[in-house]
């Protein structure tokens, strides 16, 4: 909800008293995807408006100072460096807050969809210079507001119910789009509603259903903000208290402006967290998996008789009665000196002589006990490794805060090196794998379950196509268009369900077949773990698991 219209507009309201007046001291991008705005102020206090236009991490915050990277910074938005700050203002419900400028033109965020992105605009309404895209966007009109429909009437709320969407939450949350998800959970507690299916509520409960979200909307003209969760990390931001979580823990705040700041930075740090761990988690529970194995392999093949002491065996037969071994034979049956007499059929070089033949099973019954010992001190290695690898394993397991998974990580560099592929070492790239298709369409891969989760009910726009590997274990794959309109053709959906196979069981297959969806055809069922969806239409494509060149 931090990204939500009512949030943004309480911030503007909070930050007009201050940033009026601000001269602006700089424009810069030291983060991927983030635009910093540095504002001097007249009382001698400096500020930085923070805003990414990256999804999932869409957020708009100010912090107090002013401080700039001396390495890997961009100056951007030159055209309005110096300028000063006439109004702050955010668009009639829609996400576009506005710095107005003394020379007419404006700083410019459009926070919401894949279009997310940051403006100089000029007095005339056009692009000046673009955060993003500039080559493309710069000249051309800047966005203009589309006011979402919001409900002032039952009759408005009937005329918006829809009955095609899975749960009676997402009936709310188009009958009052500004809502989002959060506040349509809000609105179902305080109507007391429970029907799980829009189609099955009857008429009092819609009637319940814009009533309370009616009372919500009056509570966001007085925010009292609040931040969920148990730890570091945080759960959920609200502007309002939330009657549905009565028993979370809860920090409250006075202003919006400090709670949407220390929610972002908190989240930010449970995103460098993850980003930090996750990679550590998959490789060291790989790395205990696969050294468990092959112990198990090395301890079955030593289980079974040594092959030295047979050849051993039979090099002293065939010493013992060389005079019963003829000349030029493949093999012989030979009394067992060494047990009861029973013959032993021993193989043999018919090239060799019976002395040659047994010099010969000699050196193998050396070489052989050499290979077995080799082979126990292999499988001591082995168990040594998957007990250090279950160790490192279980350490991290206990650390649960930033500061802790950098320790860990520099501490234990060494003695995680063997179980860790070097591209883990990489916390700064983009979360998910990425492949580019050109003209704005991406592929994202999720990298475990957690990441699936994500990555398809929160990074995923509804529009976007969903795929994977049909009916065995893979990541979600979503082809994200640049926009709704887009049209990514049948190449692009090949590639992209060829890179969901080949991140699959399916990987080794020929061919496989793929499930290619809308994003908003997927969801999670109630209590499922993460990444566990349920798919309710879906086309299936044949390809060969591959990534492109």
């Amino acid at each position: 909800m931090v990204n939500n219209y009512y949030t943004l507009r309480a911030l503007v309201g909070e930050w007009q008293p201050d940033l009026v007046g601000c001269t602006v001291l700089d424009i810069f991008s030291q983060n991927k995807n983030e635009l910093t705005v540095a504002l001097g102020g007249n009382a001698e206090q400096d500020w930085m408006v923070r805003g990414s236009v990256q999804r999932p991490a869409l957020h708009l915050f100010r912090v107090e100072g002013y401080s700039k990277a001396r390495r890997n910074v961009a100056t951007l938005l030159t055209g309005a460096i110096d300028r000063t700050v006439t109004d702050v203002r955010i668009a009639d419900r829609d996400r576009l807050v506005t710095l107005a400028l003394d020379d007419g033109s404006s700083i410019l965020w459009q926070l919401f969809g894949a279009r997310a992105n940051a403006f100089h605009v000029g007095p005339d309404g056009t692009i000046v210079e673009a955060f993003q895209n500039d080559d493309d966007l710069a000249g051309t009109e800047a966005p203009t507001p589309h006011p979402a429909p919001m409900p002032d009437s039952y009759i408005d709320f009937e005329d918006r119910w829809t009955t095609d969407r899975n749960k009676t939450r997402q009936a709310v949350q188009s009958a009052v789009p500004l809502f989002g998800r959060t506040l349509a959970r809000e609105t179902l507690h305080r109507a007391s509603v429970e029907t799980d299916a829009p189609a099955d509520c009857t008429e009092p409960e819609r009637r319940a259903l814009f009533d309370a979200a009616m009372t919500v909307c009056d509570a966001l003209e007085s925010p009292s903000p609040v931040i969920y969760g148990d730890g570091q990390f945080p759960d959920a931001f609200s502007l309002i208290p939330l009657r549905h979580r009565p028993d979370a823990p809860a920090e409250r705040y006075d202003t919006v402006d400090e709670a949407v700041a220390t929610f972002v930075r908190r989240t930010l740090a449970e995103r460098h967290f993850h980003r930090l761990y996750d990679p550590l988690e998959n490789a060291l529970e790989s790395a205990v998996e696969h050294e468990r194995r092959s112990a198990e392999r090395m301890e079955e093949e030593l289980s079974s008789e040594s092959r030295a002491g047979r050849y051993e065996r039979w090099g002293h037969l065939l010493m013992a009665q060389q005079d019963q071994v003829p000349a030029g034979a493949e093999d012989v049956d030979l009394p067992n000196l060494f047990a009861d007499g029973t013959p032993t059929t021993i193989p043999l070089d018919p090239a060799k002589s019976a002395v040659e033949n047994a010099q010969h099973y000699y050196q193998r019954a050396r070489r052989t006990r050499r290979s077995r010992e080799e082979a126990e001190q292999r499988l001591d290695e082995t168990r040594k490794r998957a007990e250090q690898a279950e160790r490192l394993l279980n350490e991290l397991r206990e650390i649960n805060t930033l500061d802790g998974i950098k320790q860990f990580r520099s501490e234990r560099e060494a003695d995680l090196a063997p179980f860790v592929e070097r591209e883990d070492a990489d916390v700064d790239r983009f979360p998910y794998r990425r492949f580019d298709l050109g003209d704005g369409f991406e592929v994202w891969v999720g990298r475990n379950a957690r990441q699936n989760h994500e990555l398809t009910f929160h990074a995923a726009q509804k529009y976007d196509l969903w795929l994977h590997a049909r009916q065995v274990p893979g990541a979600h794959t979503i082809l994200h268009l640049p926009n709704r309109d887009a049209e990514p053709g049948s190449p692009r959906i090949h590639v992209a369900a060829a890179i969901a196979a080949y991140f699959s069981k399916a990987r080794r297959s020929g061919l496989a077949p793929v499930m290619v969806t809308e994003r908003k055809y997927v969801t999670s069922p109630t209590g499922a773990d993460p990444g566990v969806v349920r798919v309710d239409r879906e086309d299936v494509v044949m390809v060969e698991p591959g990534l492109p060149e």
